[in-house]
């Protein structure tokens, strides 16, 4: 049996913390792991983490995504301390066998553990590419987590080259474990649903796709590296291109209230194409949103391996991507999706006119990327390498294997 502590930057229903709580259910139903969790930051995760596992969490104010040191200043003005003192006090007490660090960014609560590294192992998960380590944490702050850590797991090969690169990460410390979604079956989502109150969101885009709307779009943060201030501009293109074909793009994760709402919504007025976009408030399941799209939109910048693709895919929904934005890119250049240009966005618009006026060659790349993804990118089949690592059964670090 392992102890493992699992160390994660915040409780927000967003991409590290969901393949977090999927990876741990998966670890209690297949080993003999047992985990615990520490949370920097609370969410509605919480709740979830502590029905599966002992969890700890650090503070209870949720933070979007900011530069390190407003996010570190805010962690250490926190009633319960200092975010170092806190988390060398729940290594402490957990002991683990193995200190499991789920993303890159937690370099400012590392500053005093002390780790024995013949007897505990380290890994970090690294889930981010250069722009979100510099937006969370600093290239110190990342080259401590990393000499910290005995492996560091990358999400995607883009992220492993990046630490290679930029942060001199030592190439036989890095290993590729790509993304994963909770589902084994493709009928597994045939079904899904909100089940609260935002399911009026997933019926509204269902009403829409079935009067004969061509529908795409993303599901995610408004945030200029998921390509956010792009959106406009790919509506007003693809107004020009689609013509008389009715049209809808669709960003869910932007309602009313939010600065970006209020930005998107005056660029789009302002372009004259506002009623060619829908700007919808976030949903509980996001897979029940996508399952009505016809194309994935991910205008990312750099995006390593985001779930809202993989989702889209297990739907055989095809994504339409930027090159070297991130680890579905990487796959669009081997033919699961539609690689296009870095920031063309002409081209980007053109292929999603490609898509809706041919619906087989949309079938086909949708079920190419549906293979694909249930043949390498469910939690069975990652969360066991990731387990395997754990356990020490594949391992760098020879003193740290059993026997």
């Amino acid at each position: 049996m392992t102890s493992t502590l699992f160390v994660c930057h915040e409780g927000q229903r967003t991409g590290a913390p969901l393949l977090l709580l999927w990876l741990i259910r998966w670890l209690l139903a297949n080993t003999a792991i047992r985990p615990v969790v520490a949370l920097m930051r609370d969410g509605p995760l919480r709740e979830e983490f502590s029905a599966l596992c002992p969890t700890y969490t650090f503070s209870t104010r949720p933070v979007a995504e900011r530069w390190h040191k407003r996010l570190s200043r805010r962690l250490a003005n926190s009633q319960t301390g200092d975010p170092d003192t806190w988390l060398a006090g729940i290594v402490a007490k957990v002991n683990p066998d193995c200190l499991y660090l789920n993303t890159l960014v937690l370099g400012y609560c590392l500053g005093k553990l002390k780790i024995d590294h013949g007897r505990v192992k380290v890994i970090s998960h690294g889930h981010e590419m250069e722009l979100g380590l510099l937006l969370s944490s600093t290239p110190e702050l990342v080259k401590s987590q990393l000499d910290l850590s005995d492996l560091v797991v990358c999400c995607a090969e883009s992220v492993k080259t990046n630490l290679i690169e930029k942060h001199q990460a030592d190439p036989q410390q890095c290993q590729v474990i790509n993304g994963f979604i909770p589902y084994d079956d493709p009928k597994n989502l045939l079904d899904v649903n909100c089940n609260d109150s935002t399911q009026y969101i997933v019926d509204n885009l269902k009403s829409l796709h079935e009067t004969g709307y061509f529908l795409f779009g993303f599901a995610g943060s408004p945030i200029d590296r998921k390509g956010f201030d792009l959106f406009p501009q790919l509506v007003k293109i693809c107004a020009q291109l689609f013509d008389q074909i009715p049209f809808k793009a669709i960003w869910v994760g932007c309602g009313p209230g939010s600065i970006a709402h209020q930005k998107a919504d005056r660029d789009l007025q302002l372009l004259g194409v506002r009623e060619h976009a829908l700007l919808l408030g976030g949903v509980s399941c996001g897979a029940a949103a996508l399952r009505q799209l016809d194309a994935l939109t991910l205008l990312s910048r750099e995006d390593p391996y985001p779930i809202v693709a993989l989702e889209a895919g297990a739907m055989a929904i095809p994504t339409v991507c930027f090159r070297h934005s991130g680890g579905i890119a990487e796959l669009a250049d081997q033919g699961y999706g539609v690689p296009i240009d870095y920031l063309d966005l002409d081209a980007f618009a053109a292929a999603l006119v490609q898509l809706q006026q041919q619906p087989e060659l949309r079938q086909a790349l949708g079920k190419r990327f549906q293979e694909k993804v249930f043949k390498s990118s469910t939690v069975a089949t990652q969360a066991a390498e990731i387990a395997a690592l754990i356990d020490g059964t594949n391992n760098r670090n020879p003193s740290l294997n059993p026997g």
